[in-house]
Order: C-alpha cells, then structure tokens, then sequence
C-alpha cells in the first residue's frame, strides 16, 4: 500500500524561503532505492516562497518545461495557494485536495540552508606614465604598472532542495513517500525572478535526462 508522508509535505507547505539569482544547477541528486514506476499521471510543481513572483515563475516554467516533455504537470498555485491557512495544511486536507485534483505526484522546492563568508577580491592593475628614456636616436615613453591591493567582499550562499513524491494508490499518513531529491548551491545571488527560472530549467533537465520521471 503506497502511504504519503503528510507531515514532509506539510512541513513544505508551512516553511517560507527566498528563491535568488546567480546560475545555479543541480550539484547533486539522490533517487530513493526501489523507484521504478516513473511515469505519472497528473504532477503539481509546488513552490514555496513569501515572494508570489518567485514563486510563480518557478511553477510556470517548471510546467511548461515538463510538458514540452510529454509530462503533464500543473502549478500548485492552483490547488495550494498562497499563504495557506494553518487549518487549510492540515494533512487531512492536503489528502482531500490531492484527490480531488487526481494528482499523483508532486514536487516541492525549499531553502534548506544559507551560509555567510568572504571571498577575495583581486585589486586594479593599471599603468601610468613614468617619465621618457631614450634609446639610440629614439625617445620613448616609461610606464610603471601600479597593483592596487585587494580586499574581501561578503558573500551569501543558499542551497535550495527539490523533492519529488510518489503519491500513486491510497494516501496514508505517516510513512515517506518521496523517491527523488536534488540540490544546487547558489552564491552571490541578487534577483528573486531570474533564479527561479534558472533554476527550473535545471531541476526540469536533470529529472528527464536521469529519466526520473518519463511520459508516458
């Protein structure tokens, strides 16, 4: 009997995080052992975030991408929508929607870590007239390179975590249920929009080139 971890995905539902820009990928993945049956039915791409635009790009794209691949797939926004009420995330609840939504599977994005640090930045090397020295018949200018000294920035580091879950026969609460995760670094990020859409691209290309998930 297939069971579904509610209280994962619930807690999915109840923690907010940022979504940011650089060029992330997916620096690793783990499929759980025994995953076979890899095609499904009907998926909804659940991004979690305080911010509504991150949130629905990633879900678009993610979307979109997949059924270029012959996955169908819907947004979450759909079925759970932003800033669900304590009472809405109950896990009975959450059984009622995936019914009576028929989903069979869903996949969830979420920030599981940030880090501080520095990184060295290397200074200025430029050159500058020093004067003329002559050689033979011939006049030529002198120049010296100067090296400004270098200096460290700040820099922040979020890792974020896909999660993929099985939900085929009945829902049961209590045992786990997911069979793939993935994760991709990103440092020195600065646009919420542009990362979801990076990411997404390379949450989507990995699960089909790994043929974690295949049409049908």
């Amino acid at each position: 009997m297939k069971t579904l971890s509610l209280k994962n995905i619930f807690l999915f539902l109840s923690i907010s995080f940022l979504i940011f820009s650089c060029a992330p990928r997916l620096s690793s993945s783990f499929v759980k052992d025994g995953y076979k049956d890899k095609t499904y039915s009907k998926i909804a791409v659940v991004g979690i975030s305080k911010d509504l635009t991150s949130r629905l790009a990633f879900e678009r794209t993610a979307v979109n991408l997949f059924k270029d691949n012959g996955i169908n797939a819907v947004q979450g926004i759909d079925m759970f929508p932003q800033n669900m009420s304590e009472k809405d995330q109950q896990p009975a609840n959450l059984i009622k929607i995936i019914k009576e939504n028929n989903l069979d599977g869903i996949i969830t994005m979420s920030l599981i870590s940030t880090n501080d640090g520095h990184r060295y930045q290397k200074g200025e090397s430029y050159s500058i007239p020093a004067g003329y020295f002559r050689v033979g018949k011939h006049i030529y200018r002198r120049y010296v390179t100067v090296n400004e000294p270098g200096y460290y920035v700040p820099t922040k580091s979020y890792v974020i975590e896909a999660v993929l879950y099985n939900l085929k026969g009945e829902l049961v609460e209590g045992q786990e249920t997911w069979v793939w995760t993935g994760e991709s670094a990103l440092i020195d990020p600065s646009s919420l929009q542009s990362a979801a859409l990076t990411f997404s691209r390379e949450m989507v290309g990995q699960i089909i080139k790994d043929e974690i998930i295949i049409s049908k």
